[in-house]
């Protein structure tokens, strides 16, 4: 099929658009098998799509914002990059070990110097032009204001995470493929995504502002989640506290009784006492269980919540799903803590048996009993 000659209105204004034309055309073929011809995806012109700048940021940043003599950032404190007459740049901090490295080896050379030198020639370590300046001179050397602005641009947008094409190198992955669910490059586009083979590819900003709200929707049940175990958490606090007050109550009960026949009952109050212990420590058991469930319930609601936050602040789309589906799955696998807000449902009732104390004194051997119930 011949090509079709573009109107003017469509005609490419860039050489860019012309390379990225004459790339299309190279994928464009013959389907043999059923003799039809296969269909590009319309091809926009400059004016109307969103063009990605690729920069090596630390190529950037070697190149422009570090000195070439201690390969330090520039700053706007000793690191100031002053420019030299031949319009070399270097920072202050560098410029002044020269000059003092110069002004120690001509004090070296005569004993006509017995002191540092006012003024030294020193030389540039790029072009080899001298300059004749003292210390003050050298710190009047008019700054590099373009190199300033770089420094502080870079400082205030930050250095961006580029996360780019694994199939093309380079390629910045700035566009979703819904039904694929997963970021791919502007050349992914025109070859494994296209269009008119089904696929919806839409840009990587509209993809995190559509599916954020799907990622907030589990964030927030983590935090309800997390609400109710701190709540269940004071419970089973209020809980140690009410079995620890009621351990003392009973045992007052328990020598209260115990101190008017305690000639007779010492064997039977041991006993009575190594009871109580035990039903104590039983329940102390089942409170730390409940409490290791919470803990251990918190700290995996606390990794999925960090992991989730962090691609979706990092625009990490190629991990936000995976991280989603780990939360989810985390949410749905809840585990079974009996533990309600009210800490009255650990409540526990002790009731002391003292019978007849006179008719006892007989039978002392079974004397007394403690019963416990758990609410």
């Amino acid at each position: 099929m011949p090509d079709q000659p573009l109107s003017s209105e469509t005609a490419m204004t860039t050489e860019e658009d012309r390379k990225l034309a004459e790339k299309l055309k190279q994928f464009e073929m013959k389907d043999e098998s059923a003799n039809t011809e296969r269909h590009l995806v319309p091809f926009e012109p400059a004016d109307q799509r969103k063009r990605n700048l690729v920069l090596d940021e630390e190529r950037f940043e070697d190149t422009f914002l570090k000195c070439l003599i201690c390969r330090e950032n520039y700053d706007d404190d000793e690191k100031v990059p002053k420019m030299l007459p031949c319009h070399h740049t270097f920072c202050l901090d560098c410029l002044n070990q020269m000059f003092r490295v110069e002004g120690e080896f001509r004090q070296t050379l005569t004993s006509a110097f017995r002191a540092m030198p006012v003024a030294v020639k020193i030389s540039c370590p790029t072009c080899r032009e001298g300059i004749i300046a003292s210390a003050l001179e050298i710190k009047k050397l008019p700054n590099d204001h373009t190199v300033l602005e770089l420094v502080a641009f870079i400082k205030q947008i930050g250095k961006a995470k580029v996360a780019y094409c694994s199939k093309h190198q380079l390629q910045p992955l700035n566009f979703f493929c819904e039904p694929c669910m997963q970021p791919v490059c502007c050349d992914c586009t025109v070859l494994d995504h296209k269009e008119s083979t089904g696929h919806e590819v839409i840009n990587v900003d509209e993809a995190m502002k559509k599916y954020s709200p799907a990622i907030d929707k589990t964030l927030g049940e983590i935090d309800s989640e997390k609400k109710s175990l701190e709540e269940k958490r004071h419970a089973l606090e209020k809980a140690f506290d009410n079995v620890e007050q009621i351990q003392r109550e009973l045992a007052v009960q328990i020598r209260q009784t115990f101190d008017r026949i305690r000639d007779s009952v010492d064997e039977r109050e041991r006993e009575l006492f190594d009871l109580s212990e035990r039903e104590i420590d039983r329940k102390r058991t089942m409170l730390r269980d409940c409490m290791k469930l919470v803990t251990t319930r918190e700290n995996e609601l606390k990794q999925q919540s960090a992991k989730l936050t962090q691609t979706k602040d990092h625009k990490d789309l190629v991990n936000m799903f995976d991280f989603n589906k780990a939360a989810r799955d985390c949410l749905q696998s809840k585990p079974d803590i009996p533990v309600s807000k009210s800490s009255e449902d650990f409540a526990v009732s002790f009731q002391f048996n003292s019978r007849q104390e006179n008719g006892i004194r007989s039978t002392i051997a079974n004397f007394g009993d403690v019963t416990f119930k758990f609410d």
